[in-house]
């Protein structure tokens, strides 16, 4: 039996046991309920470290199945550890009129993260926060299902109306209340010391190989990265902006007027495609097109949108990545613009995450009139981009100026895979039609995102459709480049957002492709040959990205690394002077 089915026979089990006994218990009852306050607060703290702390729980013995030399003593301590160590911390919190209002709220937004830890193994660190508050409500709708309100309302609303609900007895007198606590106290502390005393190594060797446990722990996880991510995205420092690559200059003298589409994938991974070994045909609408290179699988620089856009489009590369700054300082996407480029960005995956924000850029709406038959009530099909991208191209051409658009689609984000794309496109079938995946098997979950990769590949392919009739006066290209990957299933894990130190090499690796006109391959000097091996050769990184579209679109500035320009060695640039 997989983990997966594991965990999906255990969550059955569990939920069948607690619907036994909710069903016994009448809730209009608990307020006539009186028990006193050690014996709430050693529930609420068996709860939390038992069921809203699965995750590390199930995590850690997966740990000691592997190792080698456990004792059978030493398996038995984890929850005890985790009792001990929240019976502290609690504890801060156990005094009239505070300790129903925090219990409360800690079990209802822990019975929500447990769920998603258990369910898809996501941890709640900081990424996951900030990628939770920069989602729109149309993407958080793709996560809802009759399943996960059930299971927050079992897990969640019932635990939460019984602390609320139940009549605490206090202790009568101030001595009493402080002796309490300190028994408490000193039998927590007591047994972390016992177990720390005989196990310490142990704790020790496995917390430094597999540091990450500690960001499975709930609800230290949402309440300090959470706390993080809401000071930094509405109570930031006053950053002074830095404006970088003003000194810009599109420096190709006798070129032709240039359309440059970027196409901005979402959650597509590299494994998923025939040229990376796949053994499906996910991409057969660009497979014939002629000048077009599809490179071998690039590092990402995140594992979510709200990290790998920002840092693939700042200056920083990946090891340097800095969020404050790059919220502070010129995108490529402004220094384009500082050279001369006319620049647009249309957005089909709830906003650009800030890089777009000095240019000219639209979110898609579902009930604009130029979308109609391409969105349905709470989202846009790809192709409403492409409706979008038609007349501005056509623009650009009779302006004759060089333009820049960038299409971020909404691509193969889950997990509703199957509302990416219309009914009539879906090529592999059985197909999981539903948010809820983990009651869908997994060929039906990895039909469902190959179906969505196919109709990212027939958007591509619509992109250079109407590109291609301009070929001829004006230089047209296109890249794409995804942001991240996604996991389907391997060693239990789903979805995406995992932190990059552990997270498994599907949501690191991305595809990448160009298309270039013969035109624009002319201007450019461009060995479409060299390129091609060069793709399928090296091996590339978003870090790339910056300067590989400062390069290809011939900007100019103090701050391009050729070195990093993944056409440099394919092509000629007589680039003037910067001395």
């Amino acid at each position: 039996m997989s983990f997966w089915q594991f965990r999906k026979e255990a969550a059955k089990s569990t939920h069948a046991s607690l619907s036994n006994l909710i069903a016994k218990l009448k809730l209009g009852n608990l307020k006539k309920l009186s028990l006193p306050w050690y014996v709430v607060f050693y529930l609420v703290v068996l709860y939390y470290s038992t069921v809203l702390n699965a995750q590390i729980i199930s995590h850690f013995y997966r740990i000691l199945e592997n190792s080698q030399n456990v004792s059978t003593l030493f398996s038995l301590t984890p929850p005890l550890v985790l009792f001990s160590a929240l019976s502290i911390v609690f504890l801060v919190f156990c005094f009239r009129y505070v300790f129903k209002t925090v219990m409360a709220l800690l079990v209802f937004i822990g019975s929500i993260t447990g769920y998603f830890a258990y369910k898809y193994g996501i941890i709640f660190d900081y990424d996951m926060m900030i990628n939770l508050l920069q989602t729109n409500p149309q993407e958080a709708k793709s996560y809802l299902s009759f399943e996960i309100f059930y299971k927050i309302f079992i897990f969640g609303v019932l635990p939460t109306l019984f602390i609320l609900f139940v009549k605490i007895k206090w202790s009568k007198t101030f001595l009493r209340a402080i002796v309490g606590r300190v028994i408490i106290l000193a039998i927590a502390s007591s047994t972390l010391y016992v177990i720390t005393a005989n196990y310490y190594q142990n704790y020790a060797s496995i917390g430094r190989n597999h540091n990450i446990l500690r960001k499975e722990i709930s609800p230290y996880n949402f309440v300090w990265f959470g706390y993080k991510a809401i000071k930094q995205t509405y109570f930031p420092e006053n950053v002074v902006f830095q404006k970088h690559g003003t000194d810009s200059i599109i420096d190709n003298p006798g070129e032709r007027p240039e359309i440059f589409v970027v196409v901005v994938g979402e959650t597509a991974r590299a494994q998923n495609f025939k040229h990376n070994g796949y053994e499906r045909n996910t991409t057969p609408y660009t497979e014939g097109l002629e000048n077009f290179t599809k490179f071998a699988p690039v590092t990402s620089c995140g594992t979510a949108t709200a990290i790998s856009v920002p840092c693939m489009f700042s200056i920083m590369n990946r090891d340097h990545y800095d969020e404050k700054k790059a919220k502070h300082q010129s995108s490529l996407v402004d220094v384009l613009k500082y050279a001369g480029y006319k620049v647009m960005w249309f957005d089909n995956d709830g906003g650009c995450k800030g890089v777009c924000d000095r240019v000219e850029h639209e979110d898609l709406v579902v009930n604009d009139p130029e979308l109609k038959g391409v969105c349905t009530d709470d989202s846009c099909y790809d192709e409403a981009l492409l409706r979008k991208l038609k007349p501005r191209v056509d623009a650009a051409a009779k302006s004759k100026k060089s333009t820049v658009i960038f299409l971020h689609v909404i691509g193969s984000h889950g997990p509703t895979y199957f509302k990416r794309l219309p009914d009539n496109l879906k090529q592999f079938k059985p197909s999981c039609e539903r948010a809820d995946i983990e009651n869908c098997s997994v060929e039906e979950i990895v039909n469902a995102y190959d179906n969505t990769l196919v109709y990212t590949d027939y958007i591509l392919k619509g992109v250079v459709d109407i590109l291609r009739p301009y070929s001829k006066n004006f230089g047209t290209a296109m890249f794409y480049i995804s942001d991240h990957g996604e996991s389907l299933g391997e060693d239990g894990l789903f979805l995406h957002g995992a932190p990059y130190a552990i997270a498994p090499i599907f949501q690191r690796r991305v595809p990448m492709m160009t298309w270039f006109s013969n035109a624009f391959a002319e201007d450019h000097k461009m060995n479409l040959g060299c390129l091609n091996q060069e793709a399928q050769k090296e091996q590339f990184s978003q870090d790339n990205f910056f300067h590989s579209l400062l390069g290809i679109l011939d900007v100019n500035t103090s701050f391009y690394d050729e070195d990093l320009d993944l056409f440099n060695r394919c092509r000629i640039w007589k680039k003037q002077n910067r001395n």
